[in-house]
């Protein structure tokens, strides 16, 4: 132990060195994730330096890093794509587009986007268009002359079915004529 010894006239005059207080505890860390920073104090007053003495040595303050781990990501979603074509041309089909959890990807712990990646709107709403068709040709009915240059006429319908929504009415003749009792 070194000691030295000074005799003093008053004991006002002799020169006190001052020394530090015991540290502080560490400060709330100043982030709760990211590279944050804590830091503690102490104090020369135990005892204050008087009468010429000298002050302390060393730092009054320390700092170190705290919360080194990367903060929560959440994720957020990508502006929807476009929509895919219609999965039918008439008649009630399904259109889809999608959406990505990406911008930002969910990291470190961060919630995953809320709601639906796909969405699906109905389209081509109207009818198909139904072409007509004949039903079969009738019977030939009897001759319109028992004897010399008769004719005969049949006819179908084009009912089976009948042209809907812009469908194609059915080809080819209605009537049908054939000569008879020649």
């Amino acid at each position: 132990l070194n000691k030295e010894t000074k005799t003093c006239v008053s004991q006002q005059s002799c020169a006190i060195d001052g020394k530090w207080s015991p540290w502080d505890d560490w400060s709330q860390c100043s982030t709760s994730c990211g590279n944050g920073w804590e830091k503690r104090e102490r104090w020369c007053s135990q005892p204050y330096p008087q009468h010429g003495g000298r002050h302390c040595v060393g730092d009054r303050t320390e700092v170190k890093s705290c919360n080194l781990r990367p903060c929560p990501v959440d994720g957020k979603w990508s502006p929807w794509g476009d929509w895919s074509a219609c999965s039918v041309s008439c008649g009630n089909g399904q259109s889809t587009r999608r959406r990505e959890c990406s911008q930002p990807y969910p990291q470190h712990g961060g919630r995953h986007c809320v709601g639906d990646r796909t969405e699906v709107k109905s389209c081509n709403l109207r009818p198909c268009p139904v072409d007509g068709k004949w039903l079969p040709w009738g019977d030939w009915p009897a001759c319109s002359v028992s004897c010399g240059n008769g004719r005969s006429t049949r006819r179908r319908e084009c009912s089976q079915p009948y042209p809907q929504h812009d469908g194609t009415h059915c080809v080819g003749d209605r009537a049908e004529v054939k000569s008879c009792n020649l």
